[in-house]
């Protein structure tokens, strides 16, 4: 069986990590994967990877998604020695790209629902590469469109919308650490990541974080640059006095192994979206305080998470206060969102569910090649 990734820059940005440990396990249970990322991308995600990582053009003048569909079929084919079976897509902007090579190749189109409104472009590019839903209900179960979803509410929301599809929850997985530290450090790091699109949620908890540095000297704040820059946000930590221990960083949602060296992660976007980075924050011992999101899932406060239910500055004051002065419920919450990392978003787990999903749709078990005995569940998986 062939499978082709198709992730669009967003979820390349932010995702690319998952993708590849996605990428690997399928490879390792014997499925022949290509993912094609944007042009833009293509080296930064093929220099680390020993995997058919293929460009696929963006829009541009003169060039129609049919012609970039042909395109990234020829070099898929080229790569792999043959077109797809299943075409799964990360990321709402490629849905037109996705239902032509789903066209061209005849395969079982898949969409990743992460976030809400992304109904509306799913259904278009279903509706394009297979037609209507009643015209779906002749076809055989090798064309039914596949659904994944992260979470459970999301889920619930989608087989309502899409009742003629194979709707999926599959949780997201990370690489959990052995155990959580114990030692108590020396100085305290604050991460502040999101894309800052909830401008005044992301103020708020700047300027939370900001009031605690200027309370306490030993601790820090890394923040998004390109956030802080465009919300002037710099100028209430120059106000307070703690300019020497704010560090700006590019794109901090890449930064996963900055991640590993602090103390707390706030998140203050709450649109539904889901984020490999919190559950591998959870996983690697690391405190988080977030806003309350009902469509995820993976945030419990108190369990795994120090939630903030009304994203103002004095709410997440007291909630980063709670878990900066009492270091023994620091610990708890740190033990507990790692534990809960281990049980519900093992990394194995969402590759065995995917192979599961994909032997379902394709009618067929896993196979090496058309001639080759089934694998699934040979390895392991």
């Amino acid at each position: 069986m062939r499978v082709l990734f198709l992730s669009d820059p967003l979820f390349t940005k932010y995702e690319h990590e998952m993708l590849a440990r996605l990428a690997i396990g399928l490879a390792d249970e014997g499925i022949g994967i290509a993912w094609s990322v944007p042009e833009s991308l293509a080296d930064r995600i093929s220099n680390s990877l020993l995997l058919p990582i293929i460009a696929h053009q963006g829009p541009r003048l003169g060039l129609t998604v049919k012609q970039r569909a042909r395109n990234l079929c020829e070099r898929v084919e080229e790569k792999t020695g043959g077109l797809p079976d299943i075409v799964h897509l990360f990321g709402g902007s490629a849905a037109r790209l996705a239902a032509e090579v789903v066209r061209l190749s005849n395969a079982v189109p898949a969409f990743e629902l992460w976030r809400p409104h992304l109904e509306a472009a799913t259904r278009a590019s279903i509706n394009h590469a297979l037609g209507p839903p009643s015209a779906q209900t002749g076809e055989g179960p090798g064309r039914t469109a596949v659904l994944t979803v992260p979470t459970e509410p999301i889920r619930q929301r989608v087989v309502d919308l899409f009742p003629e599809a194979e709707v999926r929850r599959i949780r997201w997985g990370v690489h959990a650490r052995d155990e959580s530290n114990g030692t108590e450090p020396d100085t305290t790091c604050m991460l502040l990541i999101g894309p800052g699109r909830d401008t005044r949620a992301w103020l708020a908890a700047f300027r939370a974080a900001v009031r605690v540095l200027k309370d306490k000297d030993r601790f820090f704040l890394f923040a998004d640059a390109g956030v802080t820059h465009r919300l002037k946000a710099w100028k209430y930590a120059r106000a307070a006095g703690v300019l020497d221990r704010l560090s700006l960083i590019d794109e901090t949602a890449l930064s996963r192994d900055l991640l590993l060296g602090v103390d707390m992660l706030l998140y203050s976007d709450a649109r539904g979206e889901s984020r490999s980075v919190l559950i591998q924050a959870m996983a690697s011992g690391v405190a988080v305080i977030a806003a309350a999101d009902p469509l995820a899932d993976s945030l419990i406060d108190g369990k795994t998470a120090r939630l903030v239910a009304d994203t103002t500055e004095s709410q997440w004051g007291e909630a980063i206060e709670h878990i900066a002065s009492d270091p023994a419920m620091h610990r708890r919450l740190v033990a507990s969102a790692l534990e809960y990392a281990k049980q519900e978003h093992r990394a194995t787990r969402q590759i065995i569910s995917l192979i599961d999903c994909y032997e379902r749709v394709a009618g067929d078990p896993i196979r090496i090649g058309p001639d080759s005995p089934s694998v699934f569940g040979q390895s392991g998986g």
